[in-house]
């Protein structure tokens, strides 16, 4: 007989000190869910009629305690059957037949980001310390504050259980668009992108007219067109019952349309005739939600529930002919009350929900920039604009990759023999969905300066100088940024312009005499070479001088634009050491 170690023993005596808990069952090993548990009753609450008095409930231990998770579940006999905040989807019960799903989080939001409210790793403090948070979710709970206004909000728990990933573009805008078309189902057609992800393109209404097309950028547009429908159906609020429940089966679904004045017989089978041709369809479920709870709503969500191929052809109920009828009555037995909702995974990818660990402003992030020059630091640069919500850019040169770039480019071996801009274009496209970027395949001279011409802001990488004068022939107002290394990346040289004038002399004395000094500094005999033979010296430095040069030049860039006083900034950082020889950091040298 399997027997709980020592730590678990002395661990559980704790609950001996609540006295608001009762101990029903002592530790015992689930084979089920191989589990150890105890089951507690809670015997004292703050609300006579509340729902948690004499409530029960299940403590669960890996059998690695004091390692591993320690779960409470309400009891499937004498537990609570709703589903509150903060809590797991509670209409599901374990396979052991004793508690249901519904975990309650016990944890603080800033746990996993800094350790603050942490759980215990003492043994002794750990059963105890989930107990007590327990006792204080069921005291949140029955006063209705588990959440509040204040709050961000978070769906419910869904249980997904078939692996594919519904990815759809919602928000301000789009709910304004869905607010206006007035329709309430349709179909919808969806982009297949591998990786078992589906991209949601259009949503049809039933009368074949555009309700919204979901915008996305060059990744998606260039996918090939391996397309699937399917069908959906917005309502006007979030689908759940019991409280906060996700419905989990057929009958639970028919309950919350039927409450919506939804009729699954008039409303849901027309759509079904439209994807009866043998194959599995996605069926989309969308609603509005707000920003914080109970505040207003924001955009609309969609969860998504895939179907079993429906009725078709010459499958039809028994006894019936091919028609509608004898499919619709197949369909039932297909579709029985008892039969679980397959949810797979939904995400919502607009631009903000994308890059909401770090997005420049708005007047950065809404502006086209042209790089020109996909070296280095013009690769490291775009994608540093990119990773921060950058979406459009046009992307200017000639070269080709080769292998020796590859030591610090963002590219890969699979590019090598290609124009770099090409390359470019399809990695900083697979960032982020959103990002268009167009190409010119070509050095920046006088023939072609009006590709310049929609670009907001323009940022040089080449470190030419024919290039700066290429430039000068702008006459119309632009902002320009001259960015380049020195010798080693030692020296970070820096130059911002916004005006009709920009030219040389944007370029201090004190810039020029340092750029001339790293230039003597570069010994043809010292310098590697790119291959063998009668080939070309190469310019050493690397990927890491690379980076934080890019970077601190990418900050400095959404800075001034964000600053419009300026029209002139210029100055150059150089890497500062200290007595060990050891890397401080940059340090600005002239301005």
């Amino acid at each position: 007989m399997k027997t709980p170690n020592q730590y678990l023993l002395e661990a559980r005596r704790c609950v001996d000190e609540f006295q608001q808990i009762e101990l029903l069952t002592d530790l015992n090993w689930d084979e089920v869910e191989h589990l150890w548990y105890l089951s507690i009753r809670i015997c004292n609450t703050n609300e006579e009629r509340s729902v948690f008095l004499n409530s029960v409930w299940y403590v669960t231990f890996e059998d690695i305690f004091p390692a591993g998770k320690i779960k409470i579940f309400p009891a499937v006999n004498g537990g609570i059957i709703d589903t509150f905040y903060h809590q797991s989807n509670n209409g599901v019960i374990s396979e052991n037949g004793l508690w249901r799903r519904g975990d309650v989080c016990l944890k603080d939001p800033l746990e996993y980001m800094a350790d603050i409210n942490k759980e215990p790793s003492n043994f002794m403090d750990r059963i105890y310390w989930n107990i007590k948070r327990l006792l204080e979710w069921v005291d949140k709970a029955e006063k209705n504050c588990l959440v509040t206004n204040k709050d961000r909000f978070e769906l419910p728990d869904i249980r997904e259980s078939y692996n594919i990933d519904i990815i759809f573009n919602e928000d301000e805008i789009s709910y304004m668009q869905w607010e206006d078309s007035g329709a309430k189902s349709g179909i919808v057609k969806l982009k297949y992108g591998g990786n078992r992800q589906y991209f949601v393109e259009t949503f049809w209404s039933l009368k074949n007219n555009i309700c919204v097309k979901n915008k996305w950028g060059g990744y998606v547009n260039g996918l090939n067109d391996d397309s699937i429908t399917g069908i959906w159906i917005i309502l006007d609020k979030i689908p759940v019952i019991n409280i906060w429940q996700v419905p989990n089966t057929i009958a639970e679904l028919k309950n919350i349309l039927e409450q919506n004045g939804i009729s699954w017989e008039k409303d849901i089978m027309q759509l079904f005739d439209r994807i009866r041709d043998g194959k599995r369809h996605p069926f989309l479920i969308g609603f509005p939600i707000p920003e914080k709870f109970f505040g207003e709503n924001r955009n609309y969500h969609w969860w998504s529930w895939v179907l079993p191929v429906l009725s078709y052809g010459n499958k039809v109920h028994k006894g019936f002919r091919v028609a509608k009828k004898g499919w619709h009555l197949r369909d039932y037995d297909l579709l029985n009350k008892v039969k679980k909702l397959e949810w797979s995974y939904s995400h919502n990818w607009n631009q903000r929900q994308i890059l909401n660990r770090g997005m420049f402003e708005r007047d950065v992030v809404k502006k086209k920039y042209a790089i020109i020059g996909a070296g280095a630091i013009g690769a490291m640069i775009s994608e540093l604009l990119v990773r921060s919500g950058i979406y459009r850019l046009l992307i200017i040169d000639g070269d080709i990759i080769s292998v020796g770039n590859l030591s610090r480019h963002t590219l890969t071996i699979k590019d090598t023999n290609h124009a770099k801009v090409i390359g470019l274009k399809k990695h900083l496209e697979s960032i982020n969905s959103h990002v268009h970027v167009e190409i010119v395949n070509e050095y920046l001279s006088y023939n072609n300066l009006d590709i310049l011409t929609s670009c907001d802001v323009i940022i040089d990488c080449t470190a030419k100088d024919i290039v700066i004068d290429v430039l000068s022939k702008i006459k119309v107002e632009k902002t320009i940024f001259s960015v380049s290394v020195g010798f080693k990346a030692e020296r970070l040289y820096f130059v911002y312009y916004k005006g009709k004038e920009f030219n040389e002399t944007m370029f201090s004395q004190q810039i020029v005499e340092l750029i001339e000094k790293d230039k003597q500094k570069m010994d043809i005999e010292q310098l590697p070479w790119d291959g063998v033979g009668c080939w070309n010296p190469v310019f050493p430095a690397m990927e890491y001088d690379m980076y934080m040069a890019a970077s601190i030049a990418v900050e400095m860039i959404t800075k001034l634009i964000n600053n419009c006083s300026k029209r002139i900034y210029t100055c150059v950082f150089e890497k500062k050491y200290d007595r060990d020889g050891m890397l401080i950091g940059y340090e600005k040298i002239c301005k």
